[in-house]
């Protein structure tokens, strides 16, 4: 059998249909506002789930999937609006059933929104969605919800107590709607279990500041998830039945280093080993797990991308994470699965999985007029959100994390350092355990304007000696160290702070898209946001602007970076000056104390200097200034020519090469760029456009983990 031939399907999947209640839309400018930073069609959101659903009516499925993310924001009128399609569609046959878990969207979301009255609206709490679901939780395949376990019963006791949690909340923690479920054969008597695990975070025990009543965007799967759902595997395997996984967040990157930049869509503990008594689960990660009792293959969805992930243990066995694509975000796909059971046969099933996209809907505008979409993939392209329009919401996100709260510079230093030397950086004494060793074989050195600079060790401790003309300057690194910390307590409370972040951001990133790349009036913008919707276009189509940034690219002498920030340096100077200026260089309120402290004087010549330096210099930008010399050889110091002295340092030049080669799988972010635009053929957009070739080792991003060679 073939994929091609197969027209009646067993079982279909709808992923992140993302549904907001028309009730809750309006015209106004706060909901074009938010249309404009959320790529999913909302407006048409209901139409397209309808739409989908019509599509499992017409393969026949008999068992529908939903692996979460059911509605825009957690809405209660949105849910009861997914609840009558679903409820629609069971109740056309006795013997439909739908398996469903909640996304990280659909409970306790503090987002819920109602767009009509201009105020927040009632989301949905675990109770209210269970009620709301019963069909799902009660139909008579459920075996077993994971909450009505002793091993969960435990875990919820123990969580109650450590994060002193309310009574209203008291009865969930994390892993609530994991269940497993089996539909039996009607050939023999194996059949399809179904374990799905609630990876969603909505309860204090995940939640990332340890809160009820709220979510969080990445996912998690607990060692007590684990656990059961070990449990619940050799049960399965004791009946010879075919095991299937459905959860929300991919359990494993589906596309290369997706970690990197979008690590909230993978569970966070994909790459951490458990550890247990359990031999099945012990140093192993979840999806190694999965792999290593038998299960081959795991349904997502989250990321809105049609794709699948292989992964290979190290004892060799083989699991794939198939995700499937959002019914509001292009291409518009949903999946069907053909089961043949071949058990008698052979022992083992046969498994076709098909994707199909949505071709046309038929929707409700902003106008409250019907409109009819017939090409539903150009349709959906048109609508998709700019690179700037991404960037713009990014940035937003990123200053506005939870995390920024609490931002601790120099701890995040010390882990960042401590993993690039493999060794522990203390919180204190770190310039004269560690900076001072790795730098004092570089001295002594004899630079203009300043004299002999040379790295002594005194009573145990190092410091700078700086001699010129029978003068000196000691410089400890103890009080190196304390003038360190005085000046980044000042950068997290005046500088890492959003406004100014995102204040900064616009002003540079908005003109450095203005930099013109032809005669035409083609700017760089337009090239980067070619790249970003990766136009599926040959070399004798392509846009000569692009031709010709491909071509600059191309020649070594162009030197980009050089070349963006000359045409920001305004923007670059003024947010420089700024943050520069607004650190002060005082020491329980006295600038005299900062430098008495830091610097001492011996010789009448040092000491003139160093009376001088004080009276010039009362913040951060004005001592970049007086060494401005000897950092750019220039009397006065730019931001811009800062910027071009950090990035084409050796160090950052290697830290841009172990980026790029981690993020792009190249040391060459040219290179990756370029080979990318070559990339972009109407052959690569087919495959996704074309449900016919999208079979499992067809995905438009399919990747591979190998573990097998540790």
């Amino acid at each position: 059998m073939n994929l091609q031939s197969i027209d009646k399907f067993d079982i279909s999947i709808i992923s992140d249909p993302h549904v907001l209640s028309y009730d809750l839309i309006a015209d106004t400018e706060d909901f074009k506002k938010e249309i404009k930073i959320d790529r999913k069609l909302l407006v048409e959101s209901e139409a397209l789930l309808k739409e989908a659903i019509s599509m499992v009516e017409n393969v026949e499925s008999k068992f529908l999937f939903l692996p979460g993310d059911l509605v825009k924001d957690g809405e209660y009128k949105s849910h009861k609006i997914v609840k009558k399609y679903l409820l629609e569609w069971k109740n056309k046959k006795n013997d439909r059933e739908i398996f469903m878990i909640p996304g990280n969207h659909d409970i306790n979301n503090h987002k819920s929104y109602d767009f009509k009255k201009d105020n927040k609206t009632k989301n949905i709490s675990p109770k209210e969605f269970y009620e709301l679901y019963s069909f799902v939780y009660e139909n008579p395949y459920v075996l077993e919800m994971y909450k009505d376990s002793d091993i969960f019963k435990d875990y919820l006791y123990r969580s109650n107590i450590k994060y002193e949690r309310e009574k209203k909340y008291s009865y969930y923690a994390h892993g609530y709607f994991s269940y497993v479920s089996r539909i039996p054969s009607e050939e023999n008597t194996s059949g399809l279990t179904i374990i799905s695990l609630d990876t969603s975070i909505y309860s204090a025990d995940t939640e990332q500041n340890n809160r009820d009543g709220r979510e969080n965007i990445p996912g998690s799967v607990t060692l007590e998830q684990m656990r059961w759902t070990v449990e619940k595997i050799e049960e399965a395997k004791s009946r010879k039945d075919l095991i299937f996984i459905m959860a929300h967040h991919a359990l494993v990157p589906n596309f290369r280093n997706q970690e990197l930049v979008f690590s909230p869509f993978i569970i966070k503990e994909w790459r951490t080993k458990f550890i247990d008594a359990d031999p099945r689960i012990n140093n192993k990660t979840p999806i190694e797990v999965l792999a290593d009792n038998g299960i081959k293959f795991v349904f997502t969805g989250h990321l809105h991308e049609n794709g699948t992930a292989k992964y290979t243990s190290e004892m060799g066995n083989v699991i794939y994470d198939v995700q499937t694509g959002s019914t509001v975000t292009y291409p518009l796909p949903i999946r069907h699965i053909k089961l043949i059971n071949m058990v008698e046969e052979n022992n083992a099933y046969e498994v076709y999985i098909k994707t199909e996209l949505i071709k046309k809907f038929t929707y409700k505008n902003l106008a409250n007029e019907i409109e009819v979409v017939d090409d539903a993939i150009n349709y959906t392209i048109n609508r998709q959100l700019s690179l700037m329009d991404v960037l713009h919401n990014y940035i937003r996100i990123q200053a506005n994390n939870p995390k920024f709260t609490h931002f601790d510079i120099q701890s995040e230093a010390n882990k960042y350092a401590s993993a690039y030397l493999e060794k522990d950086i203390p919180s204190h004494g770190y310039m004269n355990q560690i900076v001072f060793p790795l730098i004092e074989d570089k001295f002594p050195v004899l630079k203009r304007y300043i004299g002999k600079i040379d790295v002594i060790k005194l009573n145990g401790e190092y410091e700078f000696k700086i001699r010129a003309i029978k003068n000196t300057l000691h410089i400890k690194a103890s009080n190196i160290e304390e003038a360190i910390d005085i000046i980044l307590d000042q950068i997290e409370d005046k500088i890492l702070i959003p406004y100014n972040i995102i204040k900064y951001w616009d002003k540079i990133i908005n003109k450095a898209w203005q930099m013109p790349i032809d005669e035409n009036g083609n700017n760089f913008y337009d090239f980067a946001n070619y790249i970003y919707q990766y136009k599926p276009l040959g070399e004798e189509e392509r846009p000569k602007y692009v031709s010709k940034m491909i071509d600059n690219l191309n020649n070594p002498d162009y030197d980009i970076i050089d070349i963006v920030l000359n045409y920001v340096a305004d923007e670059v100077n003024e947010a420089f000056d700024k943050f520069t200026s607004s650190i002060k260089l005082e020491k329980d309120g006295s600038k005299d104390k900062f430098f008495d402290d830091l610097i001492q004087t011996k010789g009448l010549t040092s000491n003139l200097t160093y009376k001088y330096m004080k009276h010039k210099v009362n913040n951060l930008r004005d001592l970049l200034d007086f060494f401005s010399r000897y950092l750019t050889k220039k009397k006065d110091l730019s931001g811009v020519d800062l910027a071009k002295r950090i990035v084409k340092s050796s160090s950052v030049r290697k830290a841009k090469a172990n980026f790029s080669d981690k993020m792009f799988g190249q040391t060459s972010l040219r290179k990756f760029v370029i080979d990318m635009v070559n990339s972009m053929s109407e052959e690569m957009v087919e495959i996704y456009q074309n449900e016919d070739l999208n079979e499992l080792e067809k995905y438009f991003n399919y990747i591979e983990y190998d573990d097998t060679n540790k």
